[in-house]
Parts: C-alpha cells; sequence; structure tokens
C-alpha cells in the first residue's frame, strides 16, 4: 500500500519556483522568487523538496499562493492575517473573508517604513544599510521600495548584505541615465501622448539591459556548473 501511495505522490504534476512564475506572473505581475521564498519563510505556503534540495510546488500550492497574493492585492490584508484565515480554513473550519485592516492600503498606496518592515520582514539593520546606500528613500514607500525589500530578504539568506550591492546601484543608475538620455527628448516634444511614449520607451530600453544582464550572469553560472 505505502509503494502504491508513493507511486501515485510521484505522478502529481509538480512545479518549480520558475514554472510557478510562469503561471501567476500573468496575474500578479510584481511576483518574484524572492516573494515566493518570503512566503514560505512566513508559513503560508509549504512547497515539496526534491532530494537534491529544490522547491516543488503542487498545483494545490499554487491556488494557495493565487489566494494569498489576491488578498493582498485585492483586500490590502496584511500577512499576519492572510496566515489566520488560512489556518482556519485548514483547520477544516469555514472563517469568513477577512475585512481590510485599519491600514487600509489601497492599490499604488505609498507605505509606512513599520508597514515595509512588517510585509517583507526586513530586519531594521538591513533596512538601515539599505537606505545608506540609496536604495529606500523618506518615506513613504513605493510599492517598487517593497519589491527591493522582498529581493534584500532574500538576498540575505546568502549571506549577501544591502552593503554588497553598491556596484549593482551605481549599474542601475547608468542605465537610468541611458534611458532618459533617450527619453528626455520624447517628453520634450509636449505632445499629449508624449509621456506615454517615452513610458513605453522606458520599458523596452529596461526589458532589453535585463536581457543582457541575466545572459551574462547565465553563462558565468553555466561555466560553474561545468
Amino acid at each position: 500500500m505505502d509503494n502504491a501511495v508513493r507511486k501515485l505522490q510521484d505522478h502529481r504534476k509538480l512545479y518549480t519556483i520558475g514554472q510557478v512564475l510562469t503561471v501567476l506572473k500573468p496575474e500578479f505581475g510584481d511576483l518574484s522568487p524572492s516573494k515566493l521564498r518570503f512566503l514560505e519563510d512566513q508559513g503560508l505556503v509549504t512547497p515539496e523538496r526534491t532530494d537534491a534540495g529544490y522547491r516543488k510546488y503542487s498545483e494545490a500550492q499554487i491556488e494557495r499562493l493565487r489566494v494569498v497574493l489576491s488578498l493582498q492585492r485585492d483586500q490590502y490584508l496584511p500577512l499576519k492575517v492572510i496566515k489566520e484565515y488560512l489556518a482556519e480554513l485548514d483547520a477544516g473550519r469555514k472563517p469568513l473573508l477577512p475585512s481590510s485592516s485599519g491600514v487600509n492600503l489601497r492599490k499604488g498606496q505609498r507605505f509606512s517604513t513599520a508597514q515595509l518592515k512588517s510585509e517583507t520582514g526586513l530586519s531594521d539593520l538591513a533596512f538601515k544599510e539599505a537606505a545608506e546606500l540609496g536604495l529606500f528613500g523618506p518615506q513613504p514607500h513605493s510599492s517598487h521600495e517593497v519589491e527591493i525589500a522582498f529581493a534584500l530578504v532574500g538576498l540575505e539568506t546568502f549571506g549577501i548584505q544591502p552593503r554588497h550591492l553598491r556596484g549593482l546601484k551605481a549599474a542601475a543608475e547608468r542605465e537610468v541615465g541611458i534611458i532618459t538620455g533617450v527619453t528626455e527628448p520624447v517628453v520634450r516634444k509636449k505632445a499629449p501622448d508624449s509621456a506615454a511614449k517615452a513610458a513605453h520607451l522606458g520599458r523596452e530600453i529596461a526589458e532589453r539591459f535585463g536581457a543582457i544582464r541575466a545572459h551574462l550572469v547565465a553563462g558565468a553560472i553555466d561555466k560553474i556548473e561545468g
């Protein structure tokens, strides 16, 4: 019987982090590997592990992630409230869908430093170092800064601290300078759609920069692999 159960489990569809991102990113565009790992660290989802230690997500776990991300995005709920809600469901109860907290987060909202730390798990020291580096501006913080915080939390598991990212930030600033050089003449035309065109150009250039950077890094990793 145990062997039969094990064979059934082996034939379940399981997904890597990359495949989970492929499934969910069309619906949750800001989802990242760091955010998935953070949700795992917070006990909101528990992927299985291969013998080599790689994470594998079942279809049920992907649906659970969809619930978590939807409650965050649409109901503006903090992770603590979402975790309590899921715990009730896991216990077989039928809790009422939790309502928005007093923080009353809204799409496009700016976040206080306390909210940023609470939602991402970023430590006080890491925030201080990142702010000194210029990764965070003064509060209130944008959604981009929240995603930076998620990434920093993920890097911290590898012993990488904000102070190690000076070169990365300098490179990003150089990219911004190049993008600005291309988009500023478009904005100066002051046509009704100038700003939209400039933003579109900026995003396209940024995507190409990102593709080159990703392939350069991937090439180096391929050499490590053999």
